[in-house]
């Protein structure tokens, strides 16, 4: 083992990577090969003061630039799902894909950015959460790492959401920024953020904040026509926010944007042309984000084979009408089990390792996020499910119990819940302190 070169200083050297000698290189040179991928830090470089070859990662100087391109890495991590609809599974689907990448050896981070009605922690069977977003929010917590829970699930960590405090739902522009920056900094490969219901600014800043933004529907007609909704409202925020100081690309934008909700009675197209017409380069900033914005999709309970094709005409909607490829990275079969495991309070991947959901998210994790394909993608699925089988014997069994709340339309949160089973004990169970405390 080489000892650490702590005191080096370094102007040029020489270096070998695959037993071919390159230099002498200056430290601006051989960062240039790190961002490549050319150069790492088990690669040798020659110590001159020593006379001998040793690891890159034994030179003091070196060190510092691996450890900024492992943290710009890191930087790219941000998933939000979102999609507009409530009730496709969002929330289910945001704790099954983390749990699914953790159990690849992965450390993941799930955030729950539903602000005003937080529900992502009892999906991982916490009832009531130790810190919240509301910690953050109110400076009793310095940054997110502060809050971020542990899961049962290894790797897995959760940073729950302030479930209906007054004022959350509603944070400036400055705090959204400010959470996202944060996100950036925590140390994970995967940070996935589970979006609220509706195409609000505040669901829509934190879509377009993220490194990559994944839309979730149903292939339900009117899931669908939501969702594709929610997307054209983030390209015109997008717009909107680029341009709010250029008045008269901004009035063409506006007369656009608020045509009458739920039918598109423009294209990109028009849009674009009538830019032109004042501002060539605004329109053509308009093209090239649109060229390079590139959203990804998945259906949620898809019933059959035709039900699958629905990804793929939305794909097709989407490039003629509002010029963005979007980008269908799989599905997620309909099982009847799914529906069981919430009311349970456990995630459907670990409760049913081999129901046809659980295969569904294996599928999707390896091909459609990990870029597995072939025979390797079918090797990587197969792990997966291993891996989901093997956590499941030691995650921890919730202690479920019928509710003392009976469920009806007083309730508060009666018109954004999934359930409304008026007359019968309340199906969200981490509600009963919250009603014992107030009542």
């Amino acid at each position: 083992m080489f000892a650490k070169y702590e005191g080096a200083t370094m102007s040029e050297v020489f270096v070998k990577i695959n037993n071919r000698q390159l230099g002498p290189l200056n430290r601006r040179e051989i960062k240039n090969l790190v961002v490549n991928g050319e150069f790492s830090q088990d690669d040798l470089v020659y110590h001159e003061d020593s006379q001998e070859w040793v690891e890159a990662k034994q030179i003091d100087e070196l060190r510092t630039i691996f450890i900024q391109d492992e943290q710009q890495e890191r930087r790219k991590t941000v998933y939000a799902v979102g999609g507009g609809k409530g009730g496709v599974g969002k929330t289910i689907l945001t704790a099954s894909l983390g749990i699914g990448l953790a159990t690849y050896d992965h450390e993941v981070v799930i955030v729950d950015a539903d602000l005003g009605g937080a529900n992502l922690h009892t999906s991982m069977g916490i009832l009531e959460p130790e810190y919240t977003f509301y910690h953050f929010y109110t400076l009793q917590r310095e940054n997110l790492d502060d809050i971020c829970l542990e899961t049962p699930v290894s790797n897995l960590k959760l940073i729950s959401g302030a479930c209906g405090t007054l004022g959350l739902a509603n944070p400036r522009y400055s705090q959204k920024v400010r959470f996202i920056n944060q996100l950036r900094q925590l140390n994970a490969d995967y940070i996935l953020l589970d979006l609220g219901a509706g195409s609000s600014y505040n669901v829509i800043d934190f879509f377009l904040a993220a490194d990559e933004g994944v839309l979730v529907t149903t292939p339900e007609p009117t899931a669908i026509q939501e969702t594709f909704n929610f997307l054209k409202v983030a390209i015109m925020r997008r717009l909107v926010r680029e341009f709010r100081k250029n008045v008269a690309v901004l009035s063409i934008i506006d007369q656009y944007m608020y045509s009458e909700p739920g039918r598109m009675q423009f294209t990109m197209d028009d849009l674009i042309k009538d830019v032109k017409e004042i501002d060539d380069e605004a329109a053509y900033y308009i093209e090239n984000f649109l060229g390079k914005y590139h959203p990804r999709l998945i259906l949620n309970m898809v019933h059959s084979s035709k039900e699958i094709r629905e990804g793929d005409s939305f794909r097709t909607a989407a490039h003629d009408i509002l010029n963005v490829d979007v980008d269908y990275i799989g599905f997620v079969e309909y099982d009847e089990s799914v529906r069981k495991s919430v009311k349970e309070l456990k995630p459907f991947v670990l409760d049913n390792p081999r129901s046809k959901a659980a295969k569904s998210l294996a599928r999707l994790i390896t091909v459609g996020i990990l870029q597995k394909s072939g025979w390797v993608g079918y090797k990587e699925k197969r792990r997966v499910l291993q891996h989901l089988k093997a956590e499941s014997v030691d995650y921890p069994e919730a202690n479920v119990r019928e509710s003392d709340t009976i469920c009806s339309v007083n309730c508060f949160y009666w018109g954004d819940c999934d359930y409304q089973e008026g007359g019968y004990p309340c199906p969200i169970r981490n509600l009963d302190p919250i009603f014992k405390r107030n009542g």
